[in-house]
């Protein structure tokens, strides 16, 4: 295959691209592995998806950058994600543009329609959450019960305040701990404990980060007490690498690396994202913090694009780079009717919506939102090739193991927090309209339900349930 027909054929399945990263892994075989134009053979795309999967950040993107890299060298591996994520972005860009233009009154109707959207978000979610849970029962009864047992005590320490709006109690949750922190508590468990069931290793780790999520909790407690969190991050930080040291030792991990191309690798992809961070430098203050952000989140975003809202919503909803019902309503309303990488567009929807805001412009708004998506473009991809040119040695890591086996059960937890700020988002059109809470909360359970029957059933197009979602939240609303 040509390289411009390899251009086209990654471009098309961009516009294809519903249903996540790992549905989208038959799509990219069928179009790639068994077409006869193209020179991809089976174990290296089998590679590919392995390395995607253990690697955070857009999958499909990966796979689009390994599947260029192969054929084509370094034209492809940077081309090659940019079109498979354009035609979202392009997409995306356009309902941004006419869902900020529009006035309040307006707005009401979309917010209305968001409804709709997300009982679809929250029935796919539920088949996510679903999936994970079948997956572990089918390895053992054992690994299924543990499972339940993660879910639950992530839900436990994220969705306290979420609960607690939801039943309209005017309290703060004892924990309510935002995901980054999760996540952080997650990562020193996977280094630090990685297997190790000895007391000290087990106490240490029990103290710390009970400390920690106290600590960080939205009740504050701990927060107050002098020098005590800065102490306990750091032993968190450097049990972490003692732990890694360790478990790079035991398993004798010997690397052989092309460092040249590794090189230039990292060199093209850091040439790539800052060159298109130029625009949001010039156009915001304060627009190295929020690309910083925009580089971790998409590094800490493991499990699939469903699972980076709950990244997004820690790192940009509850630090108050975009409110809770903008994030809500509109920015993953957008991302998950069209299709693409999940975490590209909502980047992007930050990006843009950051920078309008700050200017009015919606040319800036554009540019800014080309800056966040070169970020998870870059990120993704530079976090995919790392794990590529030492996936020999470090799949045979402790921690990559634990990670590995229990990424998808947390990342369930997360998305419970998730599907709770999609109802309390959509409950708060109470005050603007004349249904009730209990009347909308009853509303979209029962068509969240009914969209993940269909969905199992009778498997239709994703447009044709999100339209059928809108017209039935538009009715529930103004009828």
């Amino acid at each position: 295959m040509q390289f411009k027909g390899f251009c086209s054929e990654i471009f098309k399945v961009g516009f294809i691209g519903f249903g996540g990263g790992n549905a989208l892994v038959p799509v990219m075989e069928d179009a790639f592995v068994r077409n006869e134009d193209f020179d991809e053979d089976q174990e290296t795309y089998d590679k590919d998806v392995i390395v995607a999967n253990l690697t955070p950040g857009a999958l499909p993107v990966e796979l689009s950058s390994a599947l260029g890299d192969h054929a084509y060298g370094f034209k492809g591996m940077l081309l090659g994600p940019v079109l498979f994520a354009l035609p979202g972005v392009i997409m995306a860009a356009v309902l941004f543009m006419i869902l900020s233009s529009l006035n309040e009154y307006t707005l009401n109707y979309i917010n209305i329609a968001a409804v709709g959207v997300a009982a679809f978000i929250i029935s796919l979610l539920c088949d996510y959450i679903a999936n994970v849970f079948v997956r572990n029962r089918s390895i053992s009864e054992r690994r299924f019960k543990r499972t339940y047992l993660v879910v639950a005590l992530i839900c436990f320490f994220t969705c306290g305040n979420a609960i607690i709006k939801l039943l309209g109690v005017d309290a703060t949750s004892l924990f309510s701990v935002s995901t980054i922190n999760m996540l952080a508590v997650v990562f020193f468990i996977a280094f630090w404990l990685h297997g190790n069931r000895n007391a000290f290793h087990i106490i240490t780790t029990v103290v710390l980060s009970g400390i920690f999520l106290l600590g960080h909790g939205k009740a504050g407690i701990l927060a107050d007490i002098p020098v005590l969190m800065p102490v306990v991050e750091i032993l968190m930080i450097v049990l972490s690498v003692i732990g890694l040291i360790q478990s790079v030792k035991g398993t004798g991990i010997r690397l052989e690396i092309d460092q040249k191309r590794m090189g230039k690798t990292f060199l093209l992809w850091l040439i790539f994202v800052v060159v298109l961070s130029i625009p949001d430098v010039i156009i915001l203050n304060n627009a190295i913090p929020f690309l910083l952000r925009d580089l971790l989140s998409t590094v800490m975003s493991f499990g699939g694009g469903d699972a980076y809202l709950t990244i997004a919503d820690g790192m940009f909803v509850e630090t108050g780079y975009v409110s809770e019902e903008l994030f809500y309503s509109q920015i993953i309303t957008v991302v998950n009717v069209l299709p693409g990488s999940i975490l590209c567009k909502t980047l992007f929807g930050v990006g843009y919506y950051i920078g309008y805001n700050a200017t009015g412009v919606t040319a800036l708004g554009i540019l800014s939102g080309i800056s966040a998506f070169a970020c998870s473009i870059g990120a993704s991809c530079a976090a995919f090739y790392l794990i590529y040119y030492l996936y020999a040695g470090i799949s045979k890591l402790n921690a990559i193991a634990f990670i590995s086996r229990w990424i998808r059960p947390i990342v369930c937890g997360l998305l419970i927090k998730v599907m709770l700020s999609l109802v309390n988002s959509s409950i708060s059109l109470s005050g603007t309209t004349e249904r009730g809470r209990f009347g909308i909360l009853l509303f979209i359970i029962v068509l969240a339900v009914v969209n993940y029957i269909v969905k199992k059933k009778f498997r239709l197009n994703p447009w044709l349930m999100v339209i059928v979602d809108i017209i039935l939240a538009l009715i529930f609303f103004i009828i």
